[in-house]
């Protein structure tokens, strides 16, 4: 709302001091915001001939406040001209909603700018006073927070808010808080000073943290029940204070009722804790900090750690039943922190149970979009089905920041409604839950779009948890990061309180066949063509090779038909599965253009010219990717013979500096599509079998989607600077992944 008086101020600012404060120029339309607020703080700085001019009231300028003195009748000394820090106080009580000289900026303190604080400091709690103005009032005064309840506010916070400020506002390191009703984080902050200023902490020791000294005191000091009072200590106001922002519907008193105890018996069931009704040190502890009392015990694991027999059986034997495990890596390999093959198996054996989760980025805000939402759930449950997830599976997909209202609205919410657009393809049902802090996952689960939450509590000053109640869904809650165990079965993990709402998986449904896959029915063809064609068009980027991939399509069924039967020998033959065999067939081919047959051209006009005896032209090329699956001669030749040289296959070695091997591999990869088809096969397998998280040779068959993926991110690797994969590539792999394992889903079905 525009109001002429914050006009008049921004005028004044800017006619005083123009741009040099190191400020644009006010925008002129009586709006106030922080813009302004700052502006005005430059100026105190400047007429308090501080060095350093910030936006924000510094150490510095409150030091130099408080030597200045309060704002009186005669400080500063009344003249005929005002003074310019007296209007920076009349312009900040505008911007506040006070009358500070009606409209003018005189620079006097006269009865009205007195009669402005006096309901600035009765708006704030305070004694209304004699309408001095000293440094902490000032300094509340130059920010944007309101000391009247706001829309949303709610009247029994905002009497705490008013309690604080007029109770501590003496102490040294407690500033004032807004009266607006709002629970944040300044007034989160302040509620643990409170507290440990009533437990006893002096100035220079409270800091607002709910340390050791603080949970030690107030577990002696704190203890309430049915009939408990404040009487010089507020101990019971602000127990009341804790439970109205958990949600529950307490009044700022200072007694402990009856009513008090069944509010109190609701929160520790629901919290998970002992239920007494009484107010002890966990109840507070939960109350006050997102992790709560740490220390208690807990009975879930989330870790990015396989959990072999050794380290299951550390943490089964320190009572823990509930396993949080991730369903891949991400595509960098950079952390193995994905699900091994025959780990689930281990853990139903010793009775536990499974909550997967997912997380390849959702670290920030550029994770979150609409398409990414798309691939996460594609990924997400592709990775469930390779493991035999059963049907109402939980995946718990991450929010791993601090991820504000709006930026939860913008981007996490298209996101999440994105996620299940492409779950069920795999033919079971998966649900989504959330993992992030209390309020996205509170947020998420209100409008519909994950089923239950794993709650980042551990993250105890992000703003989604500070002064937030646990969501109501929440099954499972990350308090603390142990380490268990010694030797092999040492395990660091982070402990989670688990809830049972959502109790994970104990069984699976189905496992990757090992026998070799059969030829594909003719009846089937048509819909696995349609399964593969969709997979590749959705994951390219580019609109050339979209527009190329429907006529490209029609070549692919012609030779996926055409080359089955060899592709089954050669799968049996190389004890491999034909999903191998067929994702660079099939994907390379779908974006062959023109331009891979112009490079072609300068291959073969390179050999040919040594073949003359001359000199090849400077434009010509010694290899490129060729034939129907994409590869280099050197490539291949460096798979061939690291194959024969693990025994793997039996054959003829070729030498890639030597030009005429590499020209006789070239043709080869270029003029017999079943050379080709094996030579790509036989660099899919050296991928897998040199990778970071590498299978046994005998393996190939039931990979893991993290070794899938390292396997096809090596087919099309290429580096960057550093010698890491480029993302282009770590994408390649990713993708691919999805196309491998929706052929080797249809394969499974032949069985």
């Amino acid at each position: 709302m525009t109001d002429p008086w914050v006009e008049n101020t921004q005028k004044w600012f800017n006619k005083t001091y123009g741009r040099s404060l190191g400020t644009a120029l006010l925008d002129e339309d009586g709006v106030p915001g922080w813009a302004t607020i700052f502006a005005l703080t430059r100026a105190l700085a400047k007429e308090l001939n501080q060095i350093t001019l910030s936006d924000n009231f510094t150490d510095n300028l409150y030091a130099a406040v408080s030597k200045y003195g309060p704002l009186t009748t005669s400080n500063p000394a009344p003249s005929a001209s005002g003074s310019n820090i007296v209007r920076i106080a009349q312009g900040a009580l505008y911007c506040k909603g006070y009358n500070a000289d009606n409209g003018a900026l005189s620079g006097l303190w006269n009865s009205t700018t007195q009669s402005a604080i006096r309901s600035l400091r009765t708006d704030m709690g305070l004694s209304s006073g004699t309408g001095e103005l000293e440094a902490k009032v000032f300094k509340a005064l130059l920010n944007m927070s309101a000391t009247k309840l706001l829309a949303g506010g709610d009247s029994v916070i905002r009497s705490a808010q008013m309690a604080m400020n007029r109770r501590y506002l003496s102490r040294r390191d407690f500033y004032a808080v807004p009266t607006d009703g709002i629970f944040l984080r300044d007034t989160h902050q302040a509620l643990l000073y409170s507290i440990q200023y009533e437990v006893g902490l002096g100035d220079g020791i409270a800091n607002g943290y709910f340390g050791p000294t603080t949970k030690q005191r107030l577990s002696e000091q704190g203890n309430l029940k049915i009939g408990s009072t404040d009487s010089t200590k507020y101990f019971c106001r602000w127990f009341n204070l804790a439970l109205r922002v958990n949600g529950y519907a307490t009044s700022f008193v200072g007694s402990f009722t009856t009513t008090t105890s069944n509010f109190v018996k609701s929160f520790q069931s629901f919290a998970k804790l002992p239920v007494t009704g009484t107010a002890n040190i966990q109840t507070w502890a939960s109350l006050l900090v997102s992790t709560g009392d740490p220390d208690r015990v807990g009975t879930g694991a989330d870790c990015v750690t396989t959990l072999t027999a050794a380290k299951l059986a550390t943490l089964r034997n320190a009572g823990y039943t509930h396993f949080g495990r991730y369903l891949t890596n991400s595509p960098d390999q950079s952390l193995d922190k994905c699900i091994k093959s025959g780990e689930l198996q281990r853990i139903y054996a010793s009775g536990g149970r499974v909550f997967p989760l997912f997380q390849t980025g959702g670290g920030s805000l550029s994770h979150f979009t609409p398409r990414r939402g798309l691939e996460c759930g594609e990924e997400a449950a592709n990775a469930a089905w390779a493991y035999g997830l059963p049907n109402d599976t939980t995946i718990y997909f991450s929010v791993d920041f601090d991820a504000l209202p709006y930026q939860v609205e913008d981007s996490v919410i298209p996101y999440f409604r994105a996620l299940p657009e492409r779950m069920s393809r795999t033919g079971r049902r998966y649900k989504v839950g959330v993992y992030g802090p209390r309020d996205v996952c509170r947020t998420i689960m209100e409008a519909g779009l994950a089923s239950s939450a794993f709650v980042s509590d551990m993250s105890t000053g992000y703003a989604g948890n500070i002064g937030k109640p646990l969501p109501k869904n929440w099954a499972y809650d990350q308090v603390q990061t142990l380490t268990l165990g010694s030797g092999s079965s040492a395990i660091e993990f982070d402990k989670n309180i688990v809830s049972g709402f959502e109790p994970g998986i104990n069984s699976i449904s189905t496992t990757i066949l090992t026998r070799p896959d059969p030829l594909i029915p003719q009846d089937k063809l048509k819909g696995m063509q349609e399964d593969w064609f969709t997979e590749c068009i959705e994951h390219e980027d580019t609109l050339a090779q979209k527009v190329l991939m429907p006529e490209n399509q029609t070549i692919i069924a012609v030779r996926v038909q055409t080359r089955d039967t060899f592709i089954t020998k050669l799968a049996t033959e190389l004890n491999c599965p034909k999903a191998l065999i067929m994702t660079p067939l099939i994907w390379e081919g779908m974006v062959i253009r023109v331009d891979d047959d112009a490079a072609d051209l300068l291959v073969i006009a390179h050999y040919e010219a040594i073949e003359r005896g001359a000199t090849p032209p400077s434009w010509s090329n010694d290899d490129s990717s060729t034939g129907c699956c994409q590869v280099f001669a050197r490539t291949a030749i460096r798979a061939n013979n690291w194959l024969i040289e693990k025994k793997l296959i039996t054959g003829t070695k070729y030498d890639a500096a030597n030009w005429r091997d590499r020209w006789a591999v070239w043709k080869m990869l270029k003029g017999d599509e079943e050379q080709c088809i094996r030579f790509a096969a036989y660099t899919m397998i050296m991928e897998a079998l040199t990778s970071p998280v590498a299978p046994a040779s005998d393996q190939l068959r039931t990979m893991t989607p993290s070794q899938i993926m390292a396997m096809c991110t090596g087919y099309n690797n290429s580096w960057t600077d550093d010698g890491g994969l480029t993302d282009s590539s770590m994408i390649y792999g990713r993708n691919r992944l999805q196309l491998y394992l929706a052929l080797q889903r249809w394969h499974q079905s032949f069985s």
